[in-house]
């Protein structure tokens, strides 16, 4: 028989959003359970970007410094290919607090 667990928060799915929001309820002293039915992070479709907000906010909690310590790929400028040319459409190097968009892993078609 499966363990009994009592919480008095639950929330659903172990991404980005789901343990940003069950850290903040913990250290409120909330009892928090974040379910997730992944075993891993190795996943593409979801949480590779992060982004300056995100950043500055991980920086705000203390988080920022230790979170950057992990394998990851700063990435400077996005860019696509559109008939046959490179066409620049976003300069993350002007984002707030020096805090760069920050991948990790990289995607296929992104530079």
């Amino acid at each position: 028989m499966p363990e009994k667990l009592q919480t008095r928060c639950v929330i659903v799915g172990g991404g980005p959003a789901g343990m940003m929001a069950g850290y903040l309820l913990a250290r409120a002293g909330v009892p928090v359970a974040v379910l997730e039915k992944h075993a891993d992070f190795n996943r593409d479709f979801r949480g590779d970007t992060i982004h300056p907000s995100t950043l500055e906010l991980m920086h705000e909690l203390g988080l920022l410094d230790e979170f950057l310590k992990q394998p990851h790929q700063e990435v400077r400028e996005l860019r696509a290919v559109v008939n046959g040319q490179v066409v620049p459409i976003a300069d993350f190097t002007q984002a707030p607090h020096a805090l760069q968009i920050h991948r990790l892993h990289a995607a296929v078609g992104f530079s």
